[in-house]
């Protein structure tokens, strides 16, 4: 089907302000449902433009809109990291989302897409009830802050981000100095600054130029980054249309998954039927090829065609076509090494029990040539393992070149002795693994504040390590974000760190490890270890660590094992 654009189409808020969209519609006579996009992205991306002509194509009213203070849009940025801006947004996309039902050759229906912030936007709206809405479809955001952030500085995603986003802003003032483009802003940060700034003490004297008119928004958010911003799951009961998530295994905001489980839960009773999850290979952009980087690969199936889901979600939906959406599981799983989908009745899956795998060594479980293991058996008599953690030589994280976390050969951690590893033997049967992953642990500091970052990797029979997933503690939020206090210096401190969510069969042959450091930067700033604000502080102090594991201190892996796939297809 052909369809036409119509570029910096406007449509007023209820305030005045005005926002520009592209809308693409189908060619000649008729009425169609509207999908909009509403981003700060730039509605011109290429992304934007090919899957909205996609969707165009299949007979839909697509709608890519700048949002409030972005690009082609009149009025201020209010970003997702304030409480403002969870207002602003509501109001701003019930007002978008009427002012689409509207449009020329617009049957009246609304749906929505868009990836990361987007979704966020679209959460919002949805919150708001605007009457044309009549479903969603989300990906790749989560239902709070601090599931993904934990209360640490993102510092490598967050800066160079905050450098890309600058140069909309930068323009809307007039100043078309270098960098002029997204492109240039992104070259600059990594192959000319090489990422300088993430490395400078204190991180409040980065300066505010690079970084652009919005520049004070990341310094107040420094002053609350404890502070929960999203609340997502406050607005379920409130969300009154049929809800997709989508997410992948490596998405650092796969805690998406508690839209899903809110919205069954929480969610007007008359719609709870009618949620879906799914969960595939993926990283936060979400249109993965499902080889990893050659690590793996998880054959055809595993490939988002992110254009395609959405079509048959609103053709079911929208335009009401029969075509065994209604009839699927609720939740959809691509099961790691499986390779294939698996539909469930819901999340977390049936027949999951959590099993514990003790931590053991010998005291000396640094790095993977140490001798620390993970069995069913728990710990007797044991020596703990200790390392010392130095923020000047912090772990590197590996991680895409845009700061993604994703799937990675772990070798290059290898020789670092401030990692502790602990691994199971060779695994006699295989094990199906699907849900959350928890790690207590008994630690012990020589500072007042530090981090414990847990990964959860697998080993397959040829000794190739790779990341499943992974959760940090900040040691002063350990009893909730909203009191901070600090570490028992010198006495055991027990923690519970959330590891992400998984789903995958290890294999026979395979080993579960379990990778414990202090450091992942710079996807997490460094902890100083002095207790003090993180953006101002100009000190850095070395941490001995200590991990306990006997009979008084069970440090201990809780794994999802699926025990009964009878409730499966």
């Amino acid at each position: 089907m052909s369809f036409d654009i119509k570029k910096n189409t406007e449509c007023r808020l209820r305030d005045g302000v005005l926002l520009r969209a592209d809308v693409y519609c189908p060619s000649g006579k008729g009425r169609h449902p509207v999908l909009i996009c509403r981003t700060p992205y730039d509605k011109s991306h290429p992304r934007y433009v090919r899957i909205a002509s996609e969707i165009a194509t299949k007979g839909y009213i697509a709608v890519v809109q700048d949002i409030r203070g972005r690009c082609e849009s009149e009025g201020e940025w209010v970003w997702h990291m304030t409480k403002e801006g969870q207002k602003v947004e509501s109001l701003d996309g019930y007002d978008a989302c009427e002012w689409a039902a509207d449009l020329k050759g617009s049957n009246g229906k609304v749906g929505t897409w868009g990836n990361s912030y987007p979704s966020w936007l679209i959460w919002r709206m949805a919150a708001a009830r605007p009457p044309s809405l009549k479903a969603i479809f989300t990906s790749g955001f989560s239902v709070r802050t601090l599931e993904c952030t934990y209360g640490v500085f993102e510092t490598g995603i967050r800066l160079r981000w905050q450098h890309h986003m600058a140069v909309s802003s930068r323009a809307r003032i007039g100043d078309m100095a270098y960098p002029a483009s997204t492109e240039e802003a992104d070259h600059y940060w990594d192959n000319i600054l090489r990422s300088k700034w993430l490395w400078h003490l204190p991180l409040n004297e980065v300066p505010d130029a690079l970084f652009g008119p919005t520049a004070g928004m990341q310094r107040q958010y420094w002053q609350e980054i404890a502070e929960e911003h999203w609340n997502l799951d406050q607005i379920h009961p409130h969300v009154n249309v049929p809800t997709c998530t989508l997410t992948g295994w490596w998405d650092r905001l796969n805690a998406a998954v508690g839209h899903f489980s809110g919205m069954v839960t929480k969610g007007p009773e008359e719609k709870r039927s009618s949620h879906r999850l799914i969960i595939g290979p993926w990283v936060h952009d979400v249109e993965g090829k499902g080889d990893l980087g050659g690590l793996r690969s998880y054959g055809n199936s595993a490939v988002c065609d992110l254009s395609r889901r959405l079509i048959r979600w609103y053709d079911h939906h929208l335009k009401f076509i029969d075509n065994g959406v209604g009839d699927e599981g609720p939740v959809q799983l691509f099961i790691l090494n499986d390779n294939r989908w698996r539909n469930v009745p819901s999340w977390p899956p049936p027949g999951m029990e959590e099993l514990p795998l003790y931590l053991h060594s010998n005291g000396a479980a640094n790095t993977p040539t140490g001798n620390g293991s993970l069995t069913l058996d728990a710990p007797g008599l044991e020596p703990p393992d200790t390392y010392t953690y130095d923020p000047s030589n912090p772990v590197m994280s590996l991680i895409e070149s845009d700061g993604q976390v994703s799937a990675c050969d772990q070798r290059p951690l290898a020789a670092r002795r401030d990692i502790l590893v602990y691994q199971t033997p060779p695994l006699k049967e295989q094990m199906l693994l699907a849900g959350s992953v928890k790690l207590v642990l008994y630690v012990a500091s020589d500072c007042p504040d530090t981090d414990f970052i847990a990964r959860l990797i697998e080993v397959d029979a040829n000794g190739l390590a790779v990341n499943i997933a992974q959760g940090l503690i900040r040691g002063r939020y350990r009893n909730g974000y909203d009191h901070e206090v600090t570490l028992v210096q010198g006495e055991t401190n027990e923690l519970l760190i959330q590891i992400s969510v998984v789903g995958i069969r290890f294999r026979r042959g395979s080993r579960i490890r379990l990778d414990i450091t202090s450091s992942d930067f710079p996807t997490f700033d460094r902890n100083h270890n002095t207790g003090d604000p993180f953006h101002i502080d100009t000190k850095l102090r070395i941490a001995q660590q200590t991990i306990l594991h006997d009979m008084t201190y069970p440090s201990h892996l809780k794994l999802p094992v699926i025990t009964d796939e009878s409730g499966w297809s």
